[in-house]
């Protein structure tokens, strides 16, 4: 009795600590996952021609076939590709950058704040970053996009000697101005009226609105959800897309949406027809909704597009499976179309 008592104790007491090791173990892989925005590569600075100072990661490949560079959107940085650097990790040379006035990289004047500077300064990136010979994808998110429409625009020929292929996700050829960032009825008819006034006042009190980040980002995350998210967004994501909007500068903010207001680079995408082209965004994405990119895949022959149901504008991280899929499809066309280069 007494030895079966002992034994019942010893497995009883065996199973909990297999339990625990279980626990244990699965606490410690929760762990060892990378937080949300925790990826670095190797550290590079990119200097533009008008002095400002754009901050590059740089994730290196065994035997890399290109380089992918991938340009993020209105207030985020280079840390909203988390997804995506852990999808293509080793596919390609892989270059994040944040964009002048975001995140780690310096602003430049206020007057800066144009599409068309990104565009040279993603020139500067691939003149810079990328090793040379080495052919290059573009990926480019909201602003990001538009950052590849002016760089074709402005350097055409890149995309008969360089560029082999381009990913425009969640992005606008043009016609933002009229955007009711999906407000319904009298509401959204008078965004395009109000926006602009609000904005322009958050201008003038730019240095009071950045003094306090803590009561910028509370007072932002309604607006995040609201603007960035289809339903059902996981809370982590939208707290983690506000922070990065929230650090932001106000005066860096409002400049670019000012440009966006005049953005039309529809006949820029012209360029992009001799290269292999994505096209991708959410059929509830608020700011820029599907109509802009059924008029950008429209207007590049051959270009793919696809509508991803009920995800917001924030698809890398809303749909990360279906935008990598995509991403890594295109990656595929572009590893046979430069083989088949080097092969003639």
């Amino acid at each position: 009795m007494g030895a079966r008592r002992t034994a019942g104790r010893a497995l009883v007491a065996g199973l909990a600590l297999g339990a625990a090791l279980g626990i244990a173990t699965r606490r410690r892989g929760a762990h060892a996952e990378t937080a949300l925005g925790g990826h670095r590569g190797r550290p590079v600075t990119v200097v533009t021609d008008d002095g400002v100072r754009l901050a590059v990661d740089v994730e290196e490949a065994e035997s890399p076939e290109f380089a992918v560079v991938l340009a993020h959107g209105w207030v985020m940085n280079r840390h909203c590709w988390h997804f995506q650097r852990e999808a293509l990790a080793g596919r390609a040379t892989l270059i994040f950058y944040d964009q002048r006035g975001h995140g780690a990289s310096s602003a430049g004047a206020l007057d800066a704040c144009t599409v068309d500077r990104l565009g040279d300064d993603l020139a500067a990136v691939i003149e810079q970053a990328v090793p040379e010979g080495l052919p290059v994808v573009l990926v480019g998110h909201s602003m990001g996009g538009m950052t590849i429409m002016a760089f074709a625009g402005r350097h055409p020929a890149a995309f008969a000697s360089r560029v082999a292929g381009v990913a425009l996700l969640s992005t606008s050829s043009g016609r933002l101005a009229d955007s009711t960032f999906g407000l319904p009825g009298p509401i959204g008819r008078l965004a395009p009226r109000v926006t602009p006034v609000v904005f322009d006042r958050m201008l003038t009190r730019a240095a009071a609105i950045d003094r306090s980040s803590a009561l910028k980002s509370r007072t932002n995350l309604p607006v995040t959800r609201y603007i960035a998210f289809g339903p059902r967004a996981p809370r982590a994501h939208v707290h983690f897309v506000n922070g990065m909007a929230a650090a932001t500068p106000t005066e860096v903010m409002v400049g670019f949406f000012r440009d966006f207001l005049v953005h039309d680079k529809l006949a820029a995408l012209a360029a992009l027809g001799s290269v292999e082209t994505l096209v991708m965004v959410g059929d509830r994405d608020r700011l820029t909704p599907p109509v802009h990119s059924r008029r950008i895949a429209r207007s590049i022959p051959g270009a793919g597009l696809t509508v991803l149901p009920g995800a917001g504008h924030m698809i890398g991280l809303e749909r990360p499976e279906a935008v990598n899929q995509a991403l890594s499809d295109l990656l595929d066309r572009v590893a046979r179309r430069v083989g088949g280069h080097r092969e003639r």
